[in-house]
């Protein structure tokens, strides 16, 4: 609204010269009725003119009495003259004013009636069209802006994603490597335990024949020795006895 009345004050001043121009107009019709005037002032001196002279061809005397009087009449008449003239330029003019104002009113009337409401309703739509261009740009930016900062969430979403899997992977391979070392220790801890058990089985079997065939040899020796048979109290004794004089590997 501001930029319709600056636009408003910057046409008046053509609106005034347009109504000085008018008045003007009638001001130069009031001047051309002036010399209608002045030339029958003029046409009236002629005849006075005339007739003095008339009278300076009656006498010598009479035409210096008429000369004097008609320089008085003249220089009369052109005093006469200059205070028409006077009057003229000063003088108002009230039907010349009237047709300026009415000049100035039709002027204003149909500036008012076709020009303004154009020249206004240019305005106001380069006015809207000026609001609606910089709300769409404050939209678009509003816009820019959400989408830069929806597309930054998603980049930290992704990097966070990426370390999380980062870190997840190397945990899993952590404990990849751990149960790997894990069941390779506890293979080792089963073969050996297996085979310690293998060998205390084989210890086992090796003393039972070890032993069996001690036996055998003691009792043939004892009773070689003895000359007889041995019973069988006497021969776990004697077993015992030889168990007990083997080394032990424990």
């Amino acid at each position: 609204m501001l930029k319709i009345m600056s636009v408003i004050s910057m046409r008046f001043p053509m609106l005034l010269m347009l109504a000085v121009l008018a008045m003007s107009a009638g001001s130069y019709v009031s001047a051309a009725d002036e010399p209608e005037d002045a030339v029958e002032v003029e046409l009236t001196s002629a005849d006075g003119s005339d007739a003095d002279a008339a009278d300076h061809e009656d006498g010598h005397d009479d035409h210096v009495g008429d000369g004097h009087a008609e320089g008085d009449h003249q220089h009369d008449g052109d005093d006469g003259h200059g205070d028409e003239a006077e009057g003229g330029l000063l003088s108002f003019d009230f039907g010349s004013a009237m047709f300026n104002v009415l000049i100035f009113l039709f002027v204003f009337s149909v500036l008012s009636a076709f020009v303004w409401p154009n020249v206004l309703g240019g305005l106001r739509a380069r006015e809207d069209k000026i609001r609606s261009d910089l709300q769409a740009a404050e939209q678009a930016n509003s816009d820019a802006a959400k989408l830069l900062k929806e597309y930054q969430v998603k980049l930290d979403d992704a990097a966070q994603q990426v370390q999380s899997m980062l870190a997840e992977a190397r945990n899993d391979a952590q404990a990849t490597g751990q149960r790997i070392v894990d069941e390779a220790k506890q293979e080792a801890s089963r073969q050996q335990e297996r085979a310690v058990a293998e060998i205390q089985t084989a210890k086992k079997v090796a003393l039972s024949e070890i032993a069996g065939q001690t036996s055998d040899l003691a009792i043939k020796l004892a009773g070689s020795v003895v000359g007889r048979e041995l019973n069988e109290q006497e021969h776990s004794e004697l077993i015992r006895q030889s168990l007990d004089r083997l080394p032990s590997n424990n």
